[in-house]
């Protein structure tokens, strides 16, 4: 183990097809290497290789963890280890907040807990971008890292949405996997009544074609992703009241106010830190929230052009790659000093 030539040699993985990886492995190292005295490269897993991990200063998991026996293994070589949160699960009983329910899931789950909770224990920190998350990662037994989540659609930093005039014929948008569609089942009517009376199109970017025949569902592309949204006039974003969406990072509004679009969203902690209401997007709490705020955006191009270039605006000055790499770079170098000094 050990850096080459005073560089930090940092290990990002595992390698997977996910748009994760893409982001927070290969885009992130690539940056990281571009700025810093940095030597980034990238392992791989099923199984994870002792020989290949002990390697490196720093390992980065993108949200998959070794076994325990061999987090064991390297902690033992004083390595540095990092997970990188992006929507994964940690175990049951640290998303509870009321100690009751805690408990009894931790003993209820125990036999499937520990072991994890174990693995935590033996990380330096954990990245995440939600201010709901920063008692989950502590609860789990390791040191929150808050970072930016940097945005997806890069092209949309210099071509982004010029809104239209027009009041009629808007095209509502949003994008997601079929698996959550259920969510938005609150308000399809507003869609469709919004489709049936004004003549809205109604988009969704999935993976797969839905059942309703007034909505138009396009395969999503992340290659097309950035020149795809540019077709729309308003992005929304519903959610339901798991634990799941409660805690989800603000990846999907990011990228639409990356692309310059005015976003109504029913929110997370985490998308109240980077939307301020009514001058880079709107929060709804209830389905005659949403339908009214589409109706007002719908009815005044002005107000979405003044919005949609304010999130722009916003969004790149402050969650852009280079903000999230200058953060990660100051944890990194926090952690490998502390970890110096400790030896």
């Amino acid at each position: 183990m050990g850096s080459r030539k005073n560089e930090l040699s940092i290990g990002f993985g595992p390698i997977t097809d996910a748009n994760s990886f893409r982001q927070s492995g290969e885009k992130v190292a690539a940056e990281l290497e571009r700025r810093f005295d940095c030597t980034c490269e990238f392992f791989s897993w099923q199984p994870f290789d002792y020989l290949e991990l002990r390697e490196y200063d720093v390992l980065i998991f993108i949200k998959y963890l070794p076994e325990l026996e061999l987090m064991q293994k390297l902690k033992a070589e004083k390595m540095c280890m990092i997970l990188d949160y992006q929507d994964t699960f940690l175990c049951p009983s640290v998303y509870e907040d009321n100690r009751l329910r805690r408990l009894l899931k931790h003993l209820l789950y125990y036999r499937l807990e520990r072991r994890s909770l174990q693995q935590f224990r033996l990380l330096d920190g954990c990245i995440i971008c939600s201010p709901l998350l920063d008692k989950v990662v502590r609860r789990a037994g390791t040191r929150p890292l808050h970072l930016p989540r940097q945005i997806y659609n890069d092209a949309n930093e210099h071509r982004f949405k010029q809104a239209s005039d027009a009041t009629e014929g808007v095209v509502v948008y949003w994008t997601g996997v079929w698996l959550n569609q259920p969510q938005n089942d609150p308000v399809l009517p507003v869609l469709r009544r919004l489709h049936d009376n004004y003549g809205c199109r109604i988009l969704y970017d999935t993976d797969r074609k839905g059942e309703h025949s007034w909505i138009e569902y396009r395969m999503f592309d992340s290659a097309t992703w950035a020149e795809d949204m540019l077709k729309a006039d308003i992005a929304f974003r519903w959610r339901d009241t798991s634990n799941l969406q409660r805690f989800k990072d603000p990846n999907k509004v990011q990228g639409y106010m990356a692309a310059g679009l005015p976003a109504v969203v029913c929110p997370t902690d985490s998308e109240r830190a980077v939307i301020k209401h009514g001058e880079t997007g709107f929060f709804v709490e209830t389905v005659d929230e949403f339908e009214e705020t589409l109706m007002h955006l719908m009815k005044k191009p002005g107000l979405r052009d003044c919005v949609g270039r304010a999130a722009h605006r916003h969004v790149w000055e402050n969650c852009s790659l280079r903000k999230h790499v200058e953060g990660l770079h100051e944890h990194l170098m926090t952690l490998t000093r502390a970890r110096v000094e400790v030896q």
